[in-house]
């Protein structure tokens, strides 16, 4: 029997909720195609760890104030509690009633982080890995992304040095901002009130960027920079676990070729122009010593701009993650393992926010397809 569970769509590194830019939603047409499914847009910290992001759109469905939980709060010394909802997205949310997850980006480890705080019951909900359906990665950075490398993560340990964190900021504020076409200037919550950095709508975006950068937050590992990062993603793939009850789909975007003189990737001509530096840094860049063990540069060459398509189909260089395969056209599908889709020449920003002209009817068609194939999922 289908179901009738909500969706929550959770954005990545740098993304933005509708409220925030309601007239560039960061979903594109996903948010306006026809849907058998109820769907709703999330909102949680641009720069925020994972867990922090989490623990955020957890309360965001629930309702509620924001628990980061003691134990985090006081070993990495930001203050325990954040907003507040008043009114949650999903207010009666169980194993009887759960929901769907789908995250883009750095979206993706942060809806699997929040499968695994569920299944340790880490709000004291009584919750469990069944109040998640499914869960649904598109561009995922399930096992990190060289590309922090590139904008100053260092590769040995993962961390930002304290005095590179505003050149990391800069960086890739500046990418995110030129990638969509100068709409993510516009606005600049970056949700750090748990850091005690708090929105001033009279500061210059240099200005509350500059003291972003001086938080503690960038001095250890709670913080997205990092958490993207493998030494990051081999910890949580290692602690959380693939339920056997739930759905996992994968849906892998990549841009890039391979010429018959190298064994380099090399983005295709239709990339998203600034997306070009890193991608290129991605596809040749050899890592000595490894980055972990049993790791292979050219295995993470191929990518869509920002993350390697070896990153993106499934958590893999940590833990036990069961893998069912590629996707096929029409279900039923088993549970407890992955599936994998290949989209073909999409970069990392086409199936969400401002796609290229060309990819407009792709994202659509993508988007009905998935709304449609997680209504058609067992209730």
């Amino acid at each position: 029997m289908p179901n009738a569970y909500p969706v929550i769509l959770v954005h990545g590194l740098f993304g933005w909720g509708p409220s925030e830019l309601a007239e560039f939603p960061y979903w594109g047409t996903g948010m306006s195609v026809p849907s058998p499914l109820p769907r709703y847009a999330a909102t949680v910290g641009p720069v925020s760890s994972l867990h922090d992001r989490a623990c955020e759109l957890a309360w965001q469905i629930r309702g509620g104030r924001v628990d980061y939980g003691a134990d985090h709060s006081a070993q990495f010394r930001h203050q325990r509690y954040g907003r507040r909802y008043d009114r949650g997205i999903h207010p009666n949310w169980s194993a009887q009633d759960p929901v769907h997850l789908v995250g883009h980006s750095m979206g993706a480890p942060t809806i699997f982080v929040l499968q695994q705080l569920l299944a340790d019951d880490f709000f004291d909900w009584g919750s469990t890995a069944s109040w998640v359906a499914s869960i649904n990665s598109i561009s995922g950075s399930l096992n990190g992304s060289t590309a922090t490398y590139y904008f100053g993560c260092d590769p040995t340990t993962g961390q930002l040095d304290p005095d590179t964190a505003g050149d990391f900021l800069a960086h890739t504020i500046e990418l995110f901002v030129r990638v969509t076409r100068g709409v993510f200037d516009r606005f600049y919550d970056f949700q750090l009130d748990q850091w005690g950095v708090v929105t001033d709508e009279t500061e210059s975006l240099d200005s509350y960027v500059a003291r972003i950068a001086e938080s503690p937050m960038f001095t250890g590992k709670d913080n997205g920079a990092y958490d993207l990062t493998l030494q990051s993603m081999l910890e949580v793939n290692g602690r959380c676990r693939t339920n056997p009850n739930c759905f996992y789909f994968s849906f892998v975007t990549e841009q890039t070729f391979r010429t018959f003189l190298s064994a380099h990737y090399f983005p295709e001509p239709d990339m998203n122009p600034f997306l070009i530096p890193p991608s290129v840094y991605i596809g040749k860049t050899e890592f000595r010593p490894p980055l972990y063990q049993g790791f292979t540069s050219s295995e993470w060459w191929e990518n869509d701009g920002l993350v390697s398509t070896y990153s993106q189909s499934h958590p893999r260089i940590a833990g036990t993650h069961p893998v069912h395969g590629v996707l096929p056209a029409t279900g039923p599908f088993q549970p407890g393992g992955w599936y994998t889709q290949v989209l073909a020449d999409v970069d990392h920003i086409d199936i969400v926010a401002l796609p290229q002209l060309n990819q407009i009817g792709q994202q659509k068609r993508f988007y009905m397809n998935l709304f449609s194939r997680l209504a058609d999922l067992p209730g």
